[in-house]
């Protein structure tokens, strides 16, 4: 997510965060300092349909870098269309190119998430987070 895409993440992002103020200031975040993580966006006919947002660490259990990704999210009418698949596709290209050698993703017990995550390589990985090594 550039700058210009801000505004389209805000606007996807308000229908799950509640809290308009924190949501932007993590955006912001995200703009100024990228080598904190990103925000990953899918666009449909021009129109911003799905969003994820991913940040770094380093996992010394691995001797690398770790993403964890949150936020995925399709908005209701564009779902069940592939964008949540092609938006996850693209992103572990991105992270493979940056080299990670982790990716977790935590689904706060949402059942159809967890079955999002497993069908496309995700492992459990206690509790609500899943993950996927590279």
């Amino acid at each position: 997510m550039a700058s210009a895409e801000r505004y389209d993440a805000f606007a996807l992002m308000r229908a799950f965060r509640a809290d308009d103020a924190a949501l932007g200031d993590a955006l912001a975040l995200f703009i100024e300092r990228p080598d904190y993580g990103f925000v990953w966006l899918a666009y449909e006919d021009d129109i911003p349909a799905s969003c994820v947002s991913v940040a770094f660490g380093i996992s010394t259990e691995r001797g690398g870098l770790v993403a964890e990704v949150r936020d995925l999210w399709v908005v209701p009418g564009r779902r069940r269309r592939g964008i949540g698949s092609a938006l996850l596709a693209t992103l572990h290209g991105r992270l493979d190119q940056l080299g990670v050698t982790r990716v977790e993703a935590s689904f706060a017990g949402d059942s159809s998430l967890e079955g999002f995550f497993a069908a496309r390589g995700y492992v459990p990985h206690g509790g609500t987070i899943v993950t996927l090594d590279r």
